[in-house]
């Protein structure tokens, strides 16, 4: 293992937009290697020397992890881990971790978003408005597009964990019935 413990960054520019401060990532090693991208010929390369490998979508299976002899952890910085071999991270002594409780709040809104959207048919009134047929209607509204209220629906949520809970939550305060 390295002496001055080495960080690298495989896919910084898939996460960061200037609106991110990495000063606390930074401060935790001495030595850190950002890449906006990395390809994947480019990954056993950058990852040889390095103690900390940070990756948001770069894949990091077992032919990959086989040159990194000083790696003894990946971090995702996404919820998931499906880019990482975790049996063979497991098999080398490489800890693997992810973001948790990452985005729960904007990722709700959007479902309630896209619910909304369909349940008052937001897409067909945006167009029939644009293409003036609100305005051609013989009563006060256009009444094409029926509206669908949430109350009383039934919403089915696959996976209960910090995500699907948050929905759960936000249904039940619509007086939708959660399976």
């Amino acid at each position: 293992m390295n002496a001055d413990p080495t960080g690298v960054f495989l896919d910084l520019a898939s996460i960061a937009r200037d609106d991110l401060d990495l000063t606390r990532l930074q401060d935790v090693l001495t030595d850190w290697n950002m890449y906006p991208k990395t390809r994947p010929d480019e990954v056993a390369r950058r990852l040889a020397g390095a103690t900390v490998a940070v990756t948001n979508k770069v894949v990091l299976d077992r032919k990959r992890l086989a040159g990194a002899r000083s790696l003894r952890l990946i971090c995702v910085a996404a919820t998931g881990t499906n880019n990482v071999d975790l049996d063979a991270a497991r098999a080398r002594g490489i800890a693997v971790t992810n973001v948790t409780g990452y985005a729960t709040a904007a990722v709700v809104q959007h479902v309630f978003a896209l619910l909304l959207a369909l349940t008052t048919r937001l897409p067909q009134l945006g167009r029939a408005v644009a293409d003036g047929a609100w305005q051609r209607a013989e009563q006060f509204c256009l009444l094409d597009f029926p509206i669908r209220e949430l109350a009383g629906k039934r919403i089915g949520i696959v996976g209960y964990g910090e995500l699907g809970s948050q929905v759960a939550r936000l249904a039940e305060c619509f007086g939708m019935r959660v399976l």
